[in-house]
Parts: C-alpha cells; sequence; structure tokens
C-alpha cells in the first residue's frame, strides 16, 4: 500500500497525488489529465512502455510505478539527468547502497538494472512527463531478464516503497532548485571514463566516454575524434 498522505507531507509543492492499484500505464494517465505537478501512482502496470518504446516488467505491490506531470521548465534531457540524481540521492539517504546511473536513464545496483526513467515532452500542451519504473522489492524474474534485472532489495525491504518515493521528489526538487544535479550524475555514471559501443547511421562505433555536456549530451572520444551523442538517438551497446 502505498501512503499518499505520508509522500504529500513530505513534498508541499505536489499538486495533487493519484493513486491506484492497477493501470495500463501511469504516462498515459498523465498525458490523459494533464495537471502541473500531479503526481501518478500505480501498484502495477499492464502496458507500460520504457524508452524507444521497449516492454517494462512489472510486479504488483514490488515496484515503483509512478509519472509526474510538469509544465515544460527545462528540456526532456534535464529532466532525466534531474531525476537520476534525486533517485539515487535518495537511495543514498535512506540505505547502505550504493547505486549508479547508465547513460542516460537506467539505474544499476551490482551490476543489474533496478530503475528505468522515461521523459516525454508534449509542444502542444508544453508539457513534460516524467516516468519511473522501479524494481523495489522483487525476487523473481523472467528467464529473459534474470541476468541484467535486478531490485533494490532481494530480501525484507529497510524502507517502504512510500518512503523511497517521498525522498525522491523531495531530493527532485531539492536539487533542482540548487542545480547541482548534474555533478551528481556525474559521481554515480557507469560509463565515464569507460570504453563504450554505440551505433550512429549504421555503423558501431568504440570510444571512451570523457564528459556530459549540461544538456547531459555523451561526449565521446573516438580515434581523436569528439562525438557528442544525444539520448534521443543513440543507445549504449556496451561499456567496460
Amino acid at each position: 500500500m502505498i501512503e499518499k498522505i505520508e509522500i504529500l507531507a513530505q513534498n508541499s509543492w505536489l499538486s495533487d497525488l493519484s493513486y491506484v492499484e492497477n493501470s495500463a500505464s501511469t504516462q498515459l494517465d498523465a498525458k490523459n489529465d494533464l495537471q502541473d505537478k500531479k503526481l501518478f501512482i500505480a501498484d502495477t502496470q499492464t502496458a507500460a512502455r520504457g524508452r524507444f518504446g521497449r516492454d517494462y516488467f512489472a510486479v504488483k505491490g514490488a515496484g515503483i510505478y509512478m509519472s509526474l506531470a510538469l509544465k515544460a521548465r527545462e528540456i526532456p534531457e534535464n529532466y532525466t539527468i534531474l531525476t537520476a540524481a534525486a533517485i539515487v540521492t535518495a537511495i543514498e539517504n535512506l540505505t547502505t547502497k550504493k547505486p549508479l546511473i547508465k547513460w542516460v536513464n537506467d539505474i544499476y545496483l551490482d551490476d543489474k538494472k533496478i530503475c528505468g526513467i522515461l521523459v516525454e515532452h508534449h509542444l502542444a500542451s508544453h508539457f513534460n512527463i516524467i516516468g519511473v519504473g522501479l524494481n523495489f522489492s522483487i525476487s523473481n524474474f523472467p528467464i529473459d531478464l534474470r541476468d541484467k534485472a535486478g531490485s533494490l532489495f532481494d530480501d525484507t525491504p529497510t524502507i517502504t516503497r512510500s518512503q523511497l518515493i517521498a525522498e525522491i521528489w523531495r531530493e527532485f526538487v531539492n536539487l533542482q532548485q540548487n542545480q547541482n544535479f548534474l555533478p551528481i550524475y556525474k559521481s554515480h555514471s557507469l560509463v565515464l571514463g569507460k570504453t563504450v559501443e554505440f551505433e550512429e547511421n549504421g555503423r558501431t562505433i568504440i570510444g571512451t566516454a570523457t564528459d556530459l555536456t549540461e544538456n547531459g549530451e555523451l561526449i565521446v572520444n573516438s580515434d581523436g575524434l569528439v562525438k557528442v551523442l544525444s539520448s534521443g538517438e543513440i543507445s549504449l551497446k556496451k561499456w567496460c
């Protein structure tokens, strides 16, 4: 059960919170409502999609599935960086775990993905919809996901989902106001300083990830050439 009062008490900036047991997708819920600063949470999702339309695995009561509607103030890439920084900070504030960020929108723990972020911008309405799917206490994954998907807790959680949700959005506003989310993102990066592999115009390119731009683009040095990768066009295939 999600404690709506607990979340709102720590986040008075939210205009409202909608909580349902079942949703096709909290992203769709937010798009259909479009109330500024309203948070949508579901115990499970039946038709959720991640970046590039990928399917998302959800377990009722064992994950955090939520979307926030915001009038556009930042470009979508900035919201992705901000949200990722808020999530890793919140986890570290409440637990002893040390999550890392795989550019651009995935949170990893012990070399497995535990969280994905999807930010969608809607030009007509001037809204950004920030979606978060986090494996909170999932112990059993489908066979095809077991080698790459993980969970924040494999056994009994030491915190509640409501506590983590409240802390994530509290840190979201705190980091946004202080404008210090990019250094946090960089310090938790899985790929900076690593050799990365990606595809560009049908070609596989290998290089070293050296930095991020202020807009969250990945700077890669490949055979002496500097490439600036946009998260909307490029997905990393490997990093080591």
